[in-house]
């Protein structure tokens, strides 16, 4: 596994080329986009009923409490606003390719970042998938390598069970000898009842 910036490898093909899945990827950016547009929705009623509070405590304090109040809604929504611009272009910068030879995840908005890992390296593969990505048709992949306990994690992938087909196909040598294991499989599950 390599995290330096390295361009394919010379006679490298390129056999599938995705970004995560748009929705799960951007789920907590929604939720950040719902809660923005609530407060533009009531931001005059917002600073009403400041305008009311500080009507009723002006006897207690001096405190413009309306001026400050403002300025701390326009700093949320500025944050807001900030938070869900970065998490779309963090999605939009992030790529996962699959070659002939080995899995890269490009990444990064400011600082770009290469990490791949041959396929003659990888020892295990997990995917999972949680609600939204079930209804989705995404998941995450987590690789792990067999040398100084390495792991890539492809997140919001399209099609994990896909994904994770061609890299054991990869990891098994030639597509043709192992699509003919998993079909000698099949028959041998059907025939023992496995």
């Amino acid at each position: 596994m390599n995290r330096n910036n390295q361009q394919k490898h010379p006679g490298e093909r390129i056999l599938f080329k995705t970004r995560p899945m748009f929705i799960p990827a951007l789920e907590p950016a929604l939720f950040k986009l719902v809660i923005l547009l609530l407060i533009l929705f009531f931001f005059t009623t917002l600073i009403g009923y400041a305008a009311v509070l500080q009507g009723k405590i002006i006897y207690l304090t001096t405190f413009p409490f309306v001026e400050w109040f403002t300025y701390g809604l326009i700093l949320i929504v500025a944050l807001l606003f900030l938070s869900i611009l970065w998490s779309f272009l963090s999605w939009k910068s992030t790529c996962y390719i699959l070659t002939d030879k080995r899995v890269i995840i490009k990444s990064g908005i400011i600082s770009k970042k290469n990490i791949y890992m041959h396929y003659n390296k990888i020892q295990d593969i997990i995917v999972s998938q949680g609600i939204v990505q079930r209804i989705t048709s995404s998941g995450d992949i987590q690789i792990y390598g067999g040398h100084d306990r390495t792991t890539l994690f492809l997140k919001n992938t399209q099609k994990p069970k896909e994904i994770e087909n061609r890299i054991n196909q990869k990891i098994a040598g030639n597509n043709e000898e192992y699509n003919k294991n998993f079909i000698e499989g099949q028959k041998f599950n059907r025939r023992y009842g496995i």
